[in-house]
Protein backbone atom coordinates (compact mmCIF):
# COMPACT_ATOMS: atom_id res chain seq x y z
CA UNK A 1 0.00 0.00 0.00
CA UNK A 2 1.41 2.87 -1.01
CA UNK A 3 0.10 6.25 0.67
CA UNK A 4 -1.75 6.56 4.12
CA UNK A 5 -5.52 6.60 2.04
CA UNK A 6 -5.20 3.37 0.65
CA UNK A 7 -4.00 2.04 4.10
CA UNK A 8 -7.61 3.66 5.88
CA UNK A 9 -9.84 3.01 3.11
CA UNK A 10 -8.67 -0.90 2.94
CA UNK A 11 -8.88 -1.07 7.25
CA UNK A 12 -11.88 0.03 7.10
CA UNK A 13 -13.49 -2.26 4.56
CA UNK A 14 -12.17 -4.98 6.82
CA UNK A 15 -13.60 -3.66 9.59
CA UNK A 16 -16.87 -3.14 8.51
CA UNK A 17 -16.54 -6.55 6.58
CA UNK A 18 -16.31 -8.18 10.12
CA UNK A 19 -18.71 -5.79 12.08
CA UNK A 20 -21.01 -7.64 8.91
CA UNK A 21 -20.08 -10.59 10.23
CA UNK A 22 -20.80 -10.11 14.16
CA UNK A 23 -24.55 -8.44 12.99
CA UNK A 24 -25.49 -11.77 10.81
CA UNK A 25 -24.51 -13.59 13.50
CA UNK A 26 -26.23 -11.60 16.26
CA UNK A 27 -29.64 -10.29 14.44
CA UNK A 28 -29.31 -12.05 10.93
CA UNK A 29 -28.42 -11.44 7.15
CA UNK A 30 -31.25 -8.92 6.34
CA UNK A 31 -30.20 -6.41 9.04
CA UNK A 32 -26.07 -6.20 8.14
CA UNK A 33 -26.76 -6.40 4.26
CA UNK A 34 -26.22 -2.54 4.65
CA UNK A 35 -22.79 -2.96 6.38
CA UNK A 36 -21.97 -5.83 3.99
CA UNK A 37 -22.37 -3.15 1.19
CA UNK A 38 -20.62 -0.41 2.81
CA UNK A 39 -17.86 -2.76 3.24
CA UNK A 40 -17.80 -3.78 -0.79
CA UNK A 41 -18.00 -0.29 -1.87
CA UNK A 42 -14.61 0.55 -0.04
CA UNK A 43 -12.87 -2.24 -1.44
CA UNK A 44 -14.38 -1.28 -4.41
CA UNK A 45 -12.64 2.36 -4.06
CA UNK A 46 -9.60 0.83 -2.98
CA UNK A 47 -8.69 -1.39 -6.06
CA UNK A 48 -10.46 1.58 -8.05
CA UNK A 49 -7.50 4.30 -6.38
CA UNK A 50 -4.64 1.44 -7.08
CA UNK A 51 -6.10 0.51 -10.66
CA UNK A 52 -5.83 4.61 -11.60
CA UNK A 53 -2.61 4.49 -10.22
CA UNK A 54 -0.82 2.13 -11.84
CA UNK A 55 -2.43 3.68 -15.07
CA UNK A 56 -1.27 7.26 -14.00
CA UNK A 57 2.15 5.71 -13.52
CA UNK A 58 2.15 4.04 -16.98
CA UNK A 59 1.48 6.87 -18.49
CA UNK A 60 4.12 9.19 -16.71
CA UNK A 61 6.89 6.09 -17.85
CA UNK A 62 5.91 6.43 -21.26
CA UNK A 63 6.39 10.20 -21.48
CA UNK A 64 10.18 9.95 -20.07
CA UNK A 65 12.67 9.16 -22.61
CA UNK A 66 14.45 5.01 -22.20
CA UNK A 67 17.90 6.58 -22.46
CA UNK A 68 20.41 9.39 -24.51
CA UNK A 69 21.00 6.23 -26.68
CA UNK A 70 18.07 5.48 -27.70
CA UNK A 71 17.09 8.73 -28.72
CA UNK A 72 20.28 9.44 -30.86
CA UNK A 73 19.11 6.46 -32.89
Amino acid sequence: MKNLGDSIIFSLSVVTFIIGVHQTMTFGIGNAYFIFMVSMGLLFLYRYRIAKRKEQEKVEEAKKPKSKRANKR
